[in-house]
This record gives C-alpha cells, structure tokens and sequence, in this order.
C-alpha cells in the first residue's frame, strides 16, 4: 500500500467551461486552460493551468465521444482504451490527490460534426 500523504492535493482555484458546438471537426481536438471561459468573469482563462476537475456530457442521441486526459498524438489517434462517453452519457474526473501532476491539455472526438460535448471544469495554476 502506498502513502497517499506524499501525493499534492489539488482544488479548483477556478471553474469555467467551453463550447464545442462550433467546432465541426470529427478528430481529436487538444484543450488548455487557454480554451476555458472562465464562469467567474466571462473571459478566457489564463495559459499554463492546469486541470483538477473534468466533467463531460455527451448531448448526442446516436453516437459515443471520446476523451483522452492528454494531449492528442495526432488528429487520427485511435479510440481504441480511451475514455468513452456514451451517447447522452457523462462522465466525470477529480484529480484531488494524485502522484504526478494533473494535465495541462486534454484532447476529446466527436461523432459527428454537429454534436456537442459540454465540459464543466476545475482548473488550477500548475505551480503553487
């Protein structure tokens, strides 16, 4: 058993969201703090937080999305041992005590270009 008080424990310094509704693309598309609004001010969020919290809805009827808690090796990754998120299902990740960091990018797919995935997000800077 490892000891869980060696780890950093992470909140949410900031909460904030994106929309994916006007991003048409069907291959996978990187996140940074950089692409969060910020639900506090409305402006977009500093670059270089990192992510201590995301949550993930998947608004279509039909289809699965996909979210990797990284950054996308390229625009055709494969699905294959990622995340998946049922059509109108939701899935939800907390980083509160973890060894290592939590991400700085995340990367998610979508079915089809007129689906939409929302993202509720907790955010903190990397360095403390």
């Amino acid at each position: 058993m490892s000891d869980k008080s060696k780890y950093n424990t992470y909140t949410a310094s900031f909460i904030g969201s994106i929309d994916t509704s006007g991003n048409a693309s069907t291959d996978w598309t990187d996140v940074t703090s950089a692409d969060v609004k910020n639900s506090m001010t409305g402006t977009a969020m500093s670059a270089g937080l990192i992510f201590t919290t995301v949550s993930a809805r998947n608004t279509s009827t039909t289809a699965s999305a996909f979210l990797k808690l990284r950054a996308r090796d390229g625009a055709g990754d494969t699905t294959s041992a990622e995340f998946e998120i049922p059509a109108l299902g939701a899935v939800a990740f907390e980083f509160k005590a973890v060894q290592g960091t939590p991400p700085s990018t995340f990367a998610y797919k979508k079915a089809a270009a007129g689906d939409e995935i929302i993202f509720q997000l907790g955010l903190e800077p990397a360095t403390r």
